[in-house]
């Protein structure tokens, strides 16, 4: 995929983020509060920012402080999606002021990156593995090899998915066996033929584990299928889409020529 998501796409502008103009703390509190808030901006009459308040424990509304807004604490604008996501990771921050350098444009946290965009962008990553892994699979290996070894495994949903493929195969539907695959029996192929691929696609091996069902690209998977969920929201969860976005990096180059 070549979309593109900036940390200005799916954060918040200064125009049209809720703040406060006065330095008090109790009111901060409650604002914060009421709208579950952990960062709440501090504007003067000018439309400047001037500082901000904030949770002192990330979700724990009972005591606020005001704090003064640190270059540590800010990124360039048009920071890439993916950037945004290693920073997260990597500095342990839940939240960023966006700034031009001049001044300060707006805000992006974790929260954020439950939007529609990012949901979108990961849909775009995992399609992109499954159609092009599974593709890779059906020239490498062929359809013969792989249906007979879903037959012999002892996992009932891989012999399922032969059961299916015949179904619909008498419905006279124009598809293959490689057309219901999904990333965990990609991921139990490149298992069974792991010594079958050839030199340039070895390394895909290293990735096995995260295409099963309790990997990580699955356990995302499950998640972006679920966009009505607010779950992309602790430090787990961003190390998860820290690893994909790293991983495929690297996979995607492999599996190019495949779709």
């Amino acid at each position: 995929p070549e979309m593109r998501v900036s940390a200005a796409q799916i954060g918040i502008s200064r125009w049209a983020w809720l703040s406060i103009k006065e330095d008090d703390l109790e009111l901060a509190r409650q604002v914060m509060a009421q709208n579950r808030f952990d960062v709440l901006p501090l504007m003067d009459g000018e439309g400047q920012t001037r500082g901000y308040f904030r949770t002192e424990i990330w979700n724990d509304y009972s005591t606020v402080c005001r704090a003064d807004i640190a270059e540590a604490r800010t990124i360039y604008y048009r920071t890439s999606l993916r950037d945004l996501i290693r920073k997260f990771r990597t500095e342990d921050n839940h939240y960023y002021f966006l700034t031009d350098y001049r001044e300060i444009l707006g805000l992006v946290s974790f929260a954020n990156l439950n939007c529609q965009l990012v949901f979108n962008y990961l849909f775009q990553i995992l399609a992109h593995l499954e159609r092009s892994s599974s593709a890779m699979l059906k020239e490498v290996i062929g359809e013969e090899k792989t249906m007979k070894c879903l037959a012999r495994s002892a996992n009932k949903y891989y012999r399922d998915l032969l059961l299916e493929y015949e179904k619909r195969k008498q419905q006279n539907h124009d598809t293959d066996i490689f057309q219901l695959m999904y990333l965990d029996s990609i991921g139990y192929l490149l298992q069974k033929f792991s010594d079958d691929l050839p030199a340039s696609l070895q390394h895909l091996t290293d990735y096995t584990a995260k295409f099963r069902s309790d990997g990580i690209y699955t356990q995302i998977r499950n998640k972006v299928m679920h966009p009505v969920r607010y779950i992309l929201s602790d430090q787990e969860s961003i190390s998860q889409l820290d690893e994909l976005c790293s991983d495929y990096q690297v996979l995607r180059p492999l599996l190019q020529e495949y779709g």
